[in-house]
């Protein structure tokens, strides 16, 4: 009967969201309905999402912006009441900036069997300035609680009548509806785009608009009148309208680099503008051209001409070298032993170069354009590469927003080799993964840009090497040593903290019943040019199965991979591994006096199509020695959602290859 009940109240909201919504206007069904009709363990849903985008006029402000948002949130557990609270991003552009009013919002909930209404109070609404060419305004909805159904509604009003931010559809909860409808002045063209695996209808058609305007005029017969007029302006407008149902949750996946990427939405840009007795003007633009005005910004080319604020520094830095590889060696330790990052991002500088060397902290533009500028004063052809990074997205055309952040390029001959001064673990070519992000675009002094592969081709690699004794009460006591080379490398580096070598220690023992490490040592950890290596002693139960008199265990002791991380039937959305990788272990197993090797897995390998990567397992007996060499090597980074299959094959092989045991009976 409760089944029942639910389901009723379920396809009563359903036929809601087919009528006309009025924000303010909730249901006693919305809030009683206890589980979403499509994804029972939703933790939130949005009911209702309509945006209506107008163009308005004034003689005085010019052409201005004004989004009405509405959003109707459904609470279904604990989980979901992070969407009590909403941000609001809003760009600043010198003087101009978006501003949010209008605010209002309420909280429905189930009290005694009666509808609640609670009201979004003034202190519900914080504005906070996020950098200086970003603001954010935050609401959080009072009384939010299980079950609750949240009602906001607000404007946008902007000044920036260019831009327009993507018009999002799906999210990672289920949308029910959406609804969206944009006026556009005939004065302006946009270019569309669409993207995600959700297919989205853009219906356009066209309309008749007046606006009502006022202005002053000045008369003179003998001296000066000034009067008020009204006037109409006549246009025509282009009206698109979206209407989708039913949308899905994205649902991260492991390897899937930023999820906004795949994300059902529509991006508009604006290519031409031609106002009444006003001249055409096209605002289309290609990667070049984009590189091209960033390098013409105040806060970036001019900022990166200035050097007297280092050269003292630079010169005695680089007295002693003997080659421009030693010069760029010791500038580039030196930026990264400065400067501290203050975790902001842009293409441009906030506070300009010379103040955030003074300071010694920066953003990112500040750090590495000082980098290049440094780099370029010793004499090396060193240029800026703008970079959109692994949060930021994948811009789908050539825009100035789809960058926004910078890092260094040498050139030498014919390679590039990549620099980042923001992160003190970083290396030539070894960027921080925020960084390893699609393509990013050189720019040179005399205004030449090229396209730059950021996706790593080396290979970055894990190598254990095991030495191990199976003693007769079945524990193993031993030695391994660990070598990790280029992002492997660095991604130790950045979680090891050799001030708290026992917190490491501990929780590695942690992971794995029955282990006591002594002896740990890390080599090379500081010599950032140099692999790590790390070794300890061992000691480890709990790994053999002991049955009678015949012991089984797998040869690879604790290293296994024990779970395929690739667990849904479907993927929609490609594999990214972030950098090529290997992963090889040599291990060596004394077998106690006594025992006899009665059975082994038997060597095999798997190879992914098209040379994408390769699983290896060799083992083989030599007198009482048990020798095994398992490597894992994915060759590419990026891989296509129709190799799913294939990858979760592959794993599940290697999964159960690592887990064969080997069968010892007494003699």
């Amino acid at each position: 009967m409760k089944n029942i009940f639910i389901v009723l109240i379920c396809l009563g909201v359903n036929t809601l969201i087919a009528q006309e919504i009025k924000f303010g206007k909730v249901s006693e069904e919305e809030v009683e309905v206890k589980e979403h009709h499509l994804e029972n363990d939703a933790a939130a849903a949005i009911l209702y999402k309509k945006v209506r985008v107008l163009y308005d006029y004034s003689v005085n402000q010019g052409w201005t912006v004004v989004k009405n948002v509405h959003y109707r949130i459904k609470i279904y557990n604990k989980e979901g009441l992070d969407w009590a609270t909403m941000q609001i991003p809003l760009i600043v552009s010198g003087s101009d900036e978006e501003t949010v009013i209008g605010i209002k919002g309420f909280t429905f909930n189930m009290v005694n069997g009666k509808l609640v209404k609670e009201k979004l109070a003034k202190g519900g609404v914080f504005k906070e300035k996020v950098s200086k060419y970003r603001n954010k305004v935050s609401i959080t909805m009072p009384e939010a609680k299980e079950g609750s159904v949240l009602d906001i509604q607000y404007k946008v009003v902007s000044q920036l009548y260019w831009y327009m931010k993507d018009y999002v559809f799906q999210y990672d909860i289920p949308v029910d509806k959406v609804e969206m409808k944009l006026n556009i002045p005939e004065y302006f063209v946009f270019r569309k785009y669409t993207k995600g695996y959700h297919p989205i209808q853009l219906k356009q058609t066209n309309d008749n608009r007046k606006i009502d305007i006022q202005y002053r005029s000045e008369l003179k017969a003998g001296e000066a009148i000034t009067q008020r007029r009204t006037g109409t302006l006549d246009f025509k407008e282009i009206v698109y309208k979206v209407t989708v149902s039913n949308l899905p949750s994205m649902k991260e996946e492991v390897y899937s680099n930023n999820m906004d990427n795949y994300r059902a939405a529509i991006k508009f840009e604006l290519a031409s503008t031609q106002f009444p007795n006003s001249a055409y003007k096209n605002y289309a633009q290609s990667w070049e051209d984009v590189a091209k005005s960033i390098y013409k910004y105040s806060s970036f080319g001019e900022e990166l001409k200035k050097t007297n604020y280092f050269e003292k520094e630079i010169d005695q830095l680089i007295a002693g070298a003997s080659s421009n590889d030693e010069k760029a060696a010791l500038i580039y330790d030196y930026v990264k032993s400065k400067m501290t990052w203050d975790k902001d991002y842009g293409v441009g500088c906030n506070e300009g170069v010379r103040k955030a060397f003074k300071e010694a902290t920066g953003n990112v533009a500040e750090i590495n354009l000082m980098l290049t500028a440094m780099l370029r004063y010793a004499g090396l052809n060193a240029n800026p590469v703008l970079v959109s990074t692994r949060s930021h997205g994948i811009p789908l055309f050539p825009t100035r927003d789809g960058f926004n952040y910078v890092i260094s390029a040498i050139e030498i001959q014919n390679d590039v080799l990549l620099l980042d001064a923001t992160d003190k673990d970083a290396t030539v070519n070894i960027l921080p993964e925020r960084a390893l992000n699609w393509k990013g675009r050189l720019i040179r002094k005399e205004g030449s840009s090229s396209q730059i592969q950021l996706v790593p081709k080396t290979i970055s690699k894990k190598m254990v090497v095991v030495s191990a004794t199976l003693n007769e009460d079945a524990s193993f006591t031993g030695k391994f040593k660990t070598q990790y080379t280029n992002h492997y490398a660095f991604s130790y580096r950045k979680g090891y903290d050799p001030s708290k070598e026992d917190e490491y220690i501990e929780n590695v023992e942690n992971n794995f019943s029955g282990l006591e490490i002594s002896e740990h040592e890390v080599q090379d950890y500081e010599i950032l040019s140099k692999p790590v290596v790390e070794t300890c002693e061992f000691f480890i139960e709990d790994r053999v199965e002991l049955i009678g008199d015949k012991m089984y265990f797998s040869p690879m002791l604790f290293f296994a991979t024990e779970e395929n991380p690739f667990k849904l039937e479907n993927r929609e959305y490609p594999i990214d591994f972030t950098f090529p990788k290997l992963r090889r272990f040599a291990v060596n197993i004394t077998i106690p006096d006594g025992y006899k090797v009665e059975s082994m897995p038997e060597k095999s390998a798997i190879q992914l199509p098209d040379g994408l990567g390769i699983f290896r397992y060799n083992i083989m007996l030599r007198g009482n020695q048990i020798q095994l060499l398992a490597s894992s090597e994915i060759k590419t980074v990026l891989i296509a959602a129709n190799y799913y299959d294939a990858l979760k094959e592959y794993y599940a092989y290697m999964v159960e290859k690592e887990s064969e045991k080997i069968v010892l009976s007494k003699i």
